[in-house]
């Protein structure tokens, strides 16, 4: 069967999915130093950041004791750390840095803000912190797996924790965004976790198919939908919390 004989939503797979390949490569050190402003934050409200912050040399310490007793958590902190390192990361902010280069910005004329008006970032940019968010999300969903998936299961979990992670940030998109960003986002995480060798067109779009469409694998799409729910509420209610 041709191309042009399969179904409409193939079709859309199709395109949105190869949009993911090119968005994998360019986001990896957006995702990055979003883990790493996270693992910041836990220091903060650990109450640990202060040594840190007086003693740098720490984080090569707590980088050498993750690589030698939690191999999986010392890469990522690893890689995160050389993320971050290209943002100038600062004692006195906490060692946050910026996700993107200043140059990497959209560039318009900023709005005069009116006192106690709250100004909405553009939808665009939300997305964008919707796929770095359910990207971590999805992996810790799979961590808690404890087995070896396979790839169409590692697709629907994919496609459940961008839903999850959407409807967390309070994200409208229509059926057709959820769609098209859904198998992008699906191709971005296979990329991610290496699991395409090569570029294959049809594999991918059929991958994203059966993720978004297959009944058997409806419960793990629920299931990480759920825990990708709940990660981003607990994280965006728990640091900036205020307390007394």
């Amino acid at each position: 069967m041709s191309l042009n004989d399969k179904s409409p939503d193939h079709h859309i797979a199709y395109g949105a999915a190869t949009e993911g390949v090119a968005a994998a490569s360019s986001s990896l050190g957006v995702i990055g130093r979003y883990w790493w402003n996270l693992q910041m934050q836990l220091l903060v409200a650990t109450g640990t950041m202060r040594f840190f912050r007086a003693y740098w040399w720490l984080f090569l310490v707590a980088g050498f004791l993750l690589l030698a007793f939690v191999m999986p958590l010392g890469v990522a902190f690893v890689v995160s750390a050389f993320c971050a390192g290209a943002m100038n990361p600062k004692a006195a902010e906490n060692f946050i840095v910026p996700l993107r280069h200043e140059d990497d910005a959209p560039i318009s004329e900023p709005a005069e803000a009116e006192p106690n008006k709250v100004i909405l970032a553009p939808q665009s940019d939300t997305l964008e912190d919707v796929r770095l968010a359910a990207g971590i999300h999805h992996v810790g969903y799979l961590t808690a797996m404890k087995r070896d998936l396979e790839d169409k299961e590692i697709a629907a979990a994919a496609l459940g924790a961008f839903d999850g992670t959407v409807q967390a940030f309070g994200l409208k998109l229509s059926d057709l965004d959820m769609h098209t960003n859904g198998a992008a986002f699906i191709v971005a995480q296979l990329t991610a976790l290496e699991r395409m060798d090569e570029v294959d067109p049809d594999w991918i779009a059929e991958v994203t198919e059966e993720a978004m469409t297959s009944e058997t694998l409806e419960a793990i799409r629920a299931e990480a939908g759920r825990f990708a729910y709940t990660m981003e509420g607990a994280m965006q209610d728990g640091p900036d919390q205020p307390t007394g």
